[in-house]
């Protein structure tokens, strides 16, 4: 299905530049910018570590640069064609049905989204018919963008969260803690609901080397003030336990955040 959405990719003039590898051209190609503020002291930093890792994964996660723009730090997310009933402004129901219907067809890609938030302890996913940040591209496929709320997360005094270590070390202590926006309603982790596919993931998980993860994290640009060294390293540290223990706190969530979920043992 052709995409309504259609990223500007603007050639520039002159000519072809030759070389060993063959013809090559040049393009300015569409981004969307985001910076880091006060409330969210780590934007930036949380969008490069989720996509070193969600692409190493194999999962659908745009490509994203930082850059020092006018003393600016920025991170550029590439944005990529869509299907055309995951346009914006918001679309009619039938995009709504039409998700729907992939949800159901494609159960091993929404586990894949869901391992990958919960690895990553970002809460801020949403699949249901009034919010989504996430999209399926024009060949069908679940693009997963928009990851500023993983790892470090934002700050929200109203909650007591502070981003940061201190998020960091509270999700580690207790898997409750990442679901702090649960009030929101978002029809997206209750659709866990297979071990099988639980597993596959996992597995995938699992595999990825520590020095990945410890790779992710040296990706931040170092002219970024937050996350301090300290910071970097903690997370690297959170990281490289998750991938550990992560079935074991889906099952110490399992009863309140993943009801449709049997019980360890019992989908053999």
């Amino acid at each position: 299905m052709a995409g309504s959405f259609v990223p500007q990719l603007i050639e520039e003039p002159g000519d072809e530049i030759g070389g060993a590898s063959g013809t090559k051209l040049r393009f300015h190609v569409q981004f969307q910018a985001k910076r880091d503020s006060n409330e969210f002291p780590f934007t930036i930093a949380n969008e490069i570590v989720a996509a070193a890792i969600g692409q190493a994964l194999g999962l659908n996660v745009p490509g994203v640069h930082s850059y020092l723009i006018g003393g600016t730090p920025y991170v550029l997310s590439h944005l990529i064609d869509r299907r055309s009933d995951m346009a914006k402004p918001t679309p009619p129901p039938v995009t709504s049905a039409g998700l729907a219907r992939w949800v159901t067809e494609h159960p091993r890609e929404v586990h894949g989204a869901i391992l990958f938030d919960l690895f990553l302890a970002n809460n801020d996913r949403a699949f249901g018919p009034d919010r989504r940040n996430l999209f399926l591209n024009s060949d069908d496929r679940l693009v997963l963008y928009d990851n500023a709320n993983c790892c470090f997360y934002r700050n929200r005094p109203s909650a007591g969260i502070v981003a940061g270590i201190a998020r960091l070390d509270a999700v580690e202590a207790d898997p409750q803690a990442m679901f702090d926006m649960a009030h929101k309603g978002n029809t997206y982790f209750e659709l866990l609901d297979t071990w099988e596919f639980i597993d596959f993931w996992f597995s995938r998980i699992q595999a990825l080397p520590d020095f990945l993860f410890e790779d992710a994290v040296q990706r931040i640009p170092g002219y970024l003030a937050r996350p301090t060294t300290t910071e970097r390293q903690r997370l690297s540290q959170f990281l490289i336990a998750r991938k550990r223990h992560l079935v074991d706190h889906i099952i110490r969530c399992q009863s309140s955040r993943f009801p449709r979920l049997p019980r360890r043992g019992d989908h053999a």
